[in-house]
């Protein structure tokens, strides 16, 4: 539908200045797939339908009218202010899913690169903060601009950003608390770091189909099993790291917003970032900040503070956190495998040749 923007508001109010497709996560494949890759970057594969969803969000990757696009953003906010963009044009020039169309992204196959890339997205709706609780900078507050739906989306970037800094302090609260308080608070802590790895799992309870062998069900459903609670370990494990990440960031842009006003578009290439290869001690360096929570909550722990019996678990597995994160940053044993032969490559070019001939005449 052809975008009409609206002169009194300056916003594309009917059609879509933006068509942008979906977005899958490429198969962790060479050298670069790697263990983390593999856990995290959700489901892969030649299905492009396992995940459609109309979404409203604009993700940076589309098809633009480039006069509606222009028209909708003129004037909205100063040059180079900006870090995360993609979320702010969405909202006012407004995009549309393509379902038909998907493109394949990958997603960072170490540790290191994808901790890089959330402290950026991090600073980036940040500085959207005025937008958040006001209209903008000066410069656009003449115009009527922003929707109370975008409102949302930006302040739910800002929620989703404190979320491992809530969990870390509950959980240190919550270990200060007698029985059976500070195991109820613990357990609550987990299952909402346990329930976003379960759908899943739960889906794939019940066959699907019709004609499937009980033990290639089980087998799938136990490879389920597995996969969840090797992220909720792994979630568990980064948790410290996490929440210091997130408050380094959060602290960094309020006072580039507020103070410095300088430093707002700093950022590190993908390419960059995937190019470093961190060893043992280069992690344990990334993640100090995890070691620091680690230490102040056995501080807490020798002055009889916080329950040893919650505590002492919990701050073990952070001080091993970089050993974990430098492991499954490493190439899988698939990824290390020998590659494909030319004789099996032509044959599943061909069973993906024809796949794809049949998905497109259905």
């Amino acid at each position: 539908m052809r975008a009409r923007l609206d002169e009194r508001s300056g916003r594309v109010v009917e059609g879509y200045a933006v068509l942008q497709p979906r977005i899958a996560s490429s198969l962790p494949l060479g050298y670069d797939g790697s263990r983390y890759q593999r856990l995290v970057s959700g489901a892969g594969g030649i299905d492009p339908y396992a995940s459609a969803v109309s979404d409203v969000s604009f993700v940076g990757k589309g098809i633009y009218d480039v006069d509606a696009f222009e028209a909708a953003l003129a004037g909205r906010v100063p040059e180079n202010t900006f870090l995360s963009h993609d979320l702010f044009e969405g909202i006012f020039a407004r995009a549309g899913l393509a379902s038909d169309i998907e493109l394949v992204d990958e997603y960072p196959a170490r540790y290191a690169a994808a901790t890089a890339r959330s402290h950026r997205w991090v600073r980036g709706d940040w500085q959207l903060l005025s937008w958040v609780f006001g209209c903008g900078p000066a410069v656009a507050r003449r115009r009527r601009s922003i929707t109370m739906l975008g409102r949302w989306k930006m302040f739910d970037n800002l929620r989703r950003s404190l979320m491992a800094p809530a969990s870390m302090i509950t959980l240190v609260i919550a270990w200060m608390l007698p029985l059976p308080y500070a195991a109820l608070w613990t357990a609550f802590v987990v299952a909402m770091l346990v329930i976003p790895n379960l759908p899943p799992l739960l889906a794939g309870l019940l066959p699907r189909h019709t004609g499937i062998a009980l033990r290639s069900h089980v087998l799938a459903v136990a490879a389920d099993a597995r996969l969840a609670a090797a992220r909720t370990a792994l979630t568990l494990a980064l948790l410290a790291h996490q929440a210091w990440l997130m408050c380094d960031a959060i602290g960094r842009t309020l006072y580039r917003l507020f103070v410095s006003r300088r430093s707002l578009l700093e950022w590190v290439t993908a390419q960059e970032q995937n190019s470093k290869r961190l060893d043992v001690a280069g992690h344990y360096r990334l993640m100090a900040g995890a070691l620091v929570i680690s230490f102040s909550v056995l501080g807490l722990v020798a002055a009889g503070k916080v329950s040893v019996l919650f505590a002492l678990p919990f701050t073990l597995l952070w001080l091993a956190s970089p050993l974990m994160a430098c492991w499954v940053s490493q190439p899988s044993r698939i990824a290390e495998s020998q590659p494909v032969s030319d004789v099996d490559a032509r044959a599943l070019r061909l069973v993906a040749r024809r796949a794809g001939t049949t998905s497109t005449r259905s």
